[in-house]
């Protein structure tokens, strides 16, 4: 695309990085006004990268919520090794 963005699934785990505990749809937000135009930027799309961060130790679910809708919402925040292995590599 010409940018200097890093990947996405890299944005994702970074959002992380302050400490905050998000959860899929506040990722988008946040990304958004950078990533917008990015096909892979979906709710589904960011659930399967925070599910596949917390698989990989990146991540830890930090609470469950329920929406509006009655519908379940994890949030995420990253673990030590997650903070080790985003200021190492990414």
């Amino acid at each position: 695309m010409g940018n200097n963005l890093v990947p996405l699934y890299y944005a994702i785990v970074k959002h992380f990085m302050d400490g905050r505990q998000d959860c899929a749809a506040g990722v988008v937000d946040a990304l958004a006004p950078d990533y917008g135009n990015y096909k892979m930027l979906t709710m589904k799309d960011v659930e399967e990268a925070l599910a596949t961060a917390k698989e990989n130790g990146i991540l830890d679910e930090a609470k469950c919520d329920l929406d509006s809708n009655g519908e379940l919402v994890v949030y995420y925040r990253v673990t030590d090794f997650g903070k080790d292995m985003i200021s190492r590599y990414i």
